[in-house]
C-alpha cells in the first residue's frame, strides 16, 4: 500500500493506492498520527485506488475517525467503491463517517 499526503488551505487529502490489510501493517493509522501531529485535523480519505481493504484496514479508518474526533476534527471518504460502502454499513461506521463521490465534494463539505 502506498499512501501520498497532499494539502488544500487546511485540509489534508490522504489518497491510498492498493489494499488496505493485515499485510499493510499501520501505515494508515501512522499517517492519521503524523497528521494530527501537524495540527491537520480535517481530513479526506481518497479511496481511488484502494483494491482491497479488510477487517484491519476498516479498524484504522475507524481509529482515524475517534483520534480526529477527539481534537474536534473531522474525516470523509471520497471516491469509495460499493464494497467499501457496505463494508461501513455492517460495521455501523456510515453513520460517522461521511462519504463523498468526489474529492471536491469532500473538500466542500468539510
Amino acid at each position: 500500500m502506498n499512501i501520498q499526503v497532499s494539502d488544500v488551505d487546511d485540509i489534508t487529502i490522504i489518497a491510498i493506492d492498493g489494499m488496505v490489510t493485515i499485510g499493510s501493517d499501520q501505515k494508515l493509522a501512522d499517517t492519521f498520527r503524523e497528521q494530527i501531529a501537524r495540527n491537520r485535523h480535517q481530513i479526506v480519505l481518497d479511496m481511488t485506488r484502494v483494491k482491497y481493504i479488510d477487517s484491519l484496514g476498516i479498524g484504522q479508518i475507524a481509529g482515524g475517525y475517534t483520534s480526529l474526533d477527539e481534537v474536534g476534527g473531522q474525516l470523509v471518504l471520497a471516491r469509495t467503491n460499493t464494497k467499501i460502502k457496505e463494508l461501513l454499513r455492517l460495521t455501523g461506521l456510515q453513520n460517522h463517517i461521511k462519504t463523498f463521490d468526489t474529492v471536491e465534494d469532500a473538500i466542500q463539505a468539510l
